[in-house]
């Protein structure tokens, strides 16, 4: 009998095999997930915030007013729409002088974010020259499911959030460190002008550095406490500039409605995003790390959160993964790396 010779697929096969996939999760998931969960969406969670009055009566008080950059571009994107189109009612279960147009400036501005979101998130996720894993693609599609269940919570500015951060995780990987403070610093002067959850890219840049190796420590360091100075400023600045007493959280609620069954939940996916992270830096000592250096933001979700918000976990996640996925590429540039050189 004559031996079954051994096909290997070509070089060239597997990489357009691999740019087809990287096209199909590019465009694909942000249409299913724009058309399920942010067209024609009836939220009644989000309260009375669908049309132009409701609108500035929640996000221009408290601290929802320091959280400015996501709703001045909802507010443009909505003048853009009333000045080609005419507005009418659209019944919303919570918000009885609900707008159409005012509806659809929601979906614009999220549909927008997350589409770019996904696109970077695919960016990070995949090595270059590198054929997708199993595991990062289940990374990917479990970080996917928990953002699109969280956009039920809608808000303006949640999907700029995700998107500013992946601007953030990349920036560090540019060769040039001028091009990288650069990039950087617009994620976090953006970040900071649009919500407080911004101050976890800095967590996360100092756990990776903790944890690299002595070249790419330093460059970590310096770009987290970088990114903190520049959070710092602008969190600050926005509490004194703004007129109205400064607040730092809106109320304590102590979780909120459902406080402790959410919490449960919460800590379930945030195990199975650990477990998946975990796989290729078999390392637990960079969550605990990054857990203690997140320790304000996490008290004070704690203190004033609605836990059932899935997207008060999100940016948590992003970190995790960051972390994890980031300290596995350190481990093997280095592992690859001729005696006694390391790569940032």
């Amino acid at each position: 009998m004559k031996r079954a010779k051994n096909i290997t697929r070509p070089a060239a096969y597997k990489s357009a095999e691999q740019r087809g996939l990287f096209l199909a999760l590019a465009t694909v998931i942000p249409l299913v997930v724009v058309f399920s969960m942010q067209v024609w969406q009836r939220s009644a969670y989000s309260g009375t915030v669908f049309h132009l009055q409701g609108f500035i009566n929640v996000y221009g008080t408290s601290v929802y007013k320091y959280r400015v950059l996501g709703s001045r571009l909802l507010l443009e994107i909505y003048y853009f729409l009333t000045r080609h189109y005419t507005d009418h009612p659209f019944l919303m279960p919570g918000d009885s002088h609900a707008t159409f147009l005012f509806y659809a400036a929601y979906c614009v501005i999220n549909s927008i974010f997350f589409s770019l979101f996904n696109l970077l998130l695919l960016i990070f996720i995949w090595d270059k020259g590198k054929v997708l894993s199993d595991l990062r693609l289940a990374q990917y599609f479990f970080i996917v499911l928990v953002v699109a269940l969280s956009s039920c919570a809608v808000t303006p500015y949640d999907q700029l959030a995700y998107f500013l951060m992946l601007v953030a995780f990349l920036s560090v990987k540019l060769k040039s460190s001028w091009r990288m403070y650069f990039v950087l610093g617009a994620a976090a002067i953006a970040g900071s002008l649009n919500r407080e959850t911004e101050f976890l890219i800095t967590p996360a840049l100092l756990t990776v550095g903790l944890f690299a190796g002595p070249a790419g420590s330093k460059r970590f360091y310096h770009a987290g406490l970088y990114h903190l100075f520049l959070f710092a400023i602008f969190y600050v600045g926005l509490r004194v500039f703004l007129s109205g007493k400064p607040e730092v959280t809106a109320a304590f609620i102590y979780g909120g409605k459902w406080g402790l069954a959410s919490l449960i939940v919460a800590v379930a996916l945030f195990y199975i995003g650990f477990k998946l992270a975990i796989r290729e830096y078999v390392n637990r000592r960079p969550t605990i790390v990054l857990l203690i250096l997140s320790a304000p933001y996490i008290i004070t979700i704690l203190l004033s959160g609605e836990i059932r918000e899935l997207r008060l976990l999100v940016p948590l996640l992003l970190c995790l993964f960051f972390v994890y996925i980031e300290l596995a590429r350190l481990k093997t540039e280095n592992e690859d790396a001729p005696d006694g050189q390391e790569y940032v």
